[in-house]
Parts: structure tokens; sequence; C-alpha cells
């Protein structure tokens, strides 16, 4: 799923480009690991054996120097499955 990630920032960053916008990124942040463990037995009885899970969680920082109607006219684009695309727009 990094590669689906990489491909979305890399499209929004051309698009900010072409517009001959200032743009700083993608930053990667620490990947943040979620994990889950089980027992596999539902009733505790025989050996105590587990069941492990881990979700990851990829984030990357983009930042675009431009007005706000220009940021969601850059963000609205397809979005691969499986990434989601959080805006923020700061007032300067």
């Amino acid at each position: 799923k990094v590669e689906a990630l990489e491909r979305v920032c890399a499209e929004l960053k051309n698009r900010a480009i072409s517009k001959n916008l200032k743009v700083s990124g993608p930053v990667r942040m620490p990947t943040k690991v979620l994990r889950l463990m089980t027992r596999k037995a539902p009733n505790g009885e025989g050996t105590n054996t587990y069941d492990r899970f881990q979700m990851r969680i990829h984030k990357r920082l983009i930042d675009l120097y431009s007005p706000a109607d220009e940021v969601r006219q850059i963000t609205n684009i397809s979005i691969e499955p499986g990434v989601d695309v959080e805006v923020t727009i700061a007032d300067q």
C-alpha cells in the first residue's frame, strides 16, 4: 500500500508544480504500528497459542503555499483505495 501512497503524493506534487506553486515535501512521518494479540482457543483450554495481527499506518506531509481555492483544485483527484487524504488549511 505504500506504493499507492507514493503515487498519490507524486501526483499532488506534480499538479502543484504545474500551477507554479511553492511545494515542500512529501516528508515521511514515522510509521505507526498498531498491534493486537489474541488467544486462538475461545474457551481458555489447551496450550496458550496466540494470533498476532498488526496494521501499519504510513503518513506523508506536503506543504502547499497557495490560496485555499487552488488547494481544493489540486486535491480534487482520483485517490486510490486504501489511501486517505486529509487537507488542513492554515490561515497566515
